[in-house]
C-alpha cells in the first residue's frame, strides 16, 4: 500500500518504489479508469513498438499490385463496410416498435 497526495491541480505522484516496480517511466502513459470507488492504472505500449504487431493477421492479397489497384481496393472494401453498416441499421430498425 502507498500514500500519494493529490494537489491543488489535482495532480498525484506515483511513489519512485511503485514506479520502479511497475517498470513506469516519463516516456509510458497510462490510462486511469475509475472501478468502484479504486483508479486503476493501465500501461499503454509505445505507439512505435506497435509496428509490425498486426503482420500476421494481414493477408497477401495485394502483394504484387500497383498502388492504385490497392486504393481501389481499398476504396471498395470502405463501401462494402458502409453498405454493410446500413443494412444493420435498417435491421434493427426494423425490430423497433414505434408508436405515434
Amino acid at each position: 500500500m502507498y500514500t500519494v497526495t493529490v494537489t491543488s491541480q489535482g495532480q498525484i505522484t506515483i511513489p519512485a518504489k511503485l514506479r520502479r516496480e511497475l517498470d513506469l517511466d516519463r516516456a509510458t502513459l497510462s490510462v486511469t479508469k475509475n472501478d468502484k470507488g479504486n483508479i486503476e492504472f493501465e500501461k499503454i505500449p509505445d505507439f512505435l513498438s506497435l509496428g509490425g504487431s498486426l503482420n500476421k493477421y494481414a493477408k497477401n492479397i495485394n502483394k504484387g499490385l500497383s498502388s492504385e489497384e490497392i486504393r481501389k481496393r481499398e476504396k471498395k472494401a470502405v463501401e462494402e463496410g458502409r453498405i454493410e453498416d446500413y443494412k444493420k441499421s435498417l435491421k434493427r430498425m426494423s425490430n423497433t416498435l414505434i408508436i405515434v
